[in-house]
């Protein structure tokens, strides 16, 4: 699992909100993604998670900076080889209501992307490609001929996660494909996930603010505030030793069924809202409600920086400890 599948490299995407105010939704990003891996995004709502996520799917247009995908600079594509990019690259989406036209059926909800592609040229060889797609995910043919408004929210997302593998991608982003669930489901989307993923050696970015959902599926985590990443490292480092304040006290409110050990532990609480994205001030983004500010944290950004062997934090004090 050495090759990388996608590399972002000072990524920025700004919304334009005003005469002279810019809204910094994602404020150069850098961070790669290995061939077969689950890199996971988590962060607070607002941070710019789903932006990031849009942006290297070219949903929206970069603001500035780069993205590799599969050694292609992609940042700038025409519409032949965006077309081309998204044969390779998929998105999950969020809300499975939303996402899925409840005039389509769910068989032509799947087979969308086979038309514009010209994939299965003939009617019998596209619908049994939809039949094969279906049973991947758990469902069975009889579903192909109901409509999207049919379906609970589960088979709703299961269609969602066929249509992403009907042009057998190699790079999924997930944009939090189980927010919208029930937690009696949640489980059944993220262990079908993980199958896709080891049968067909798929690559994610998986976006959650849910930390215990993203331990169990993610590799390595990144952390991510106010359009920043502050910090970036292998999963089990992650939960075992977080080094920035911001990531600790993420870490901090994650529910545990062991009620002796919730007692134990103390819980970190941060005081003030999330600044604004708009016009935000110099230095840390978090400095605000970090309890360990200090002046050079008002007045320098810092810079995300690998304080130990795979593990990057973009934090003053933590990268002088």
């Amino acid at each position: 699992m050495s090759e990388t599948m996608v590399e972002v490299k000072g990524l920025k995407k700004y919304f334009t909100v005003g005469k002279g105010r810019e809204l910094k939704a994602v404020d150069d990003v850098s961070f790669f993604i290995k061939k077969g891996e689950t890199l996971g995004l988590v962060g607070e709502s607002g941070c710019g998670k789903s932006t990031l996520g849009k942006t290297i799917m070219k949903f929206y247009e970069p603001t500035g900076g780069q993205i590799v995908f599969q050694d292609q600079d992609i940042t700038k594509l025409s519409r032949k080889e965006y077309l081309e990019f998204t044969r390779k690259a998929q998105m999950i989406f969020q809300d499975p209501y939303a996402s899925l036209d409840s005039r389509m059926t769910a068989g032509s909800i799947i087979s969308e992307g086979m038309d514009i592609h010209n994939i299965c040229q003939n009617k019998k060889e596209r619908q049994e490609r939809v039949y094969e797609l279906l049973k991947l995910v758990g469902l069975n043919k009889e579903h192909a001929n109901r409509f999207a408004h049919e379906f609970s929210g589960g088979q709703r997302q299961r269609i969602g996660i066929a249509r992403a593998l009907a042009l057998n991608p190699r790079f999924i982003v997930c944009d939090e494909p189980i927010s919208a669930l029930d937690v009696s489901i949640q489980a059944q989307i993220i262990n079908l996930l993980l199958k896709l993923q080891q049968e067909m050696e798929l690559t994610y970015l998986f976006i959650a603010h849910d930390l215990s959902v993203v331990k169990h599926i993610s590799d390595r985590v990144a952390v991510m505030y106010l359009g920043a990443i502050m910090e970036i490292s292998d999963s089990k480092r992650f939960y075992t030793n977080p080094l920035h304040p911001y990531t600790k006290a993420l870490l901090s409110a994650i529910p545990i069924a062991d009620p002796d050990v919730t007692r134990a532990r103390k819980r970190i609480l941060l005081e003030g809202d999330v600044p604004s994205p708009v016009n935000p001030k110099p230095g840390c983004k978090f400095a605000g409600r970090c309890k360990f500010v200090k002046p050079v944290c008002l007045e320098q950004a810092p810079e995300l920086k690998e304080t130990e062997s795979g593990h990057f934090v973009a934090c003053h004090q933590a990268a002088r400890g």
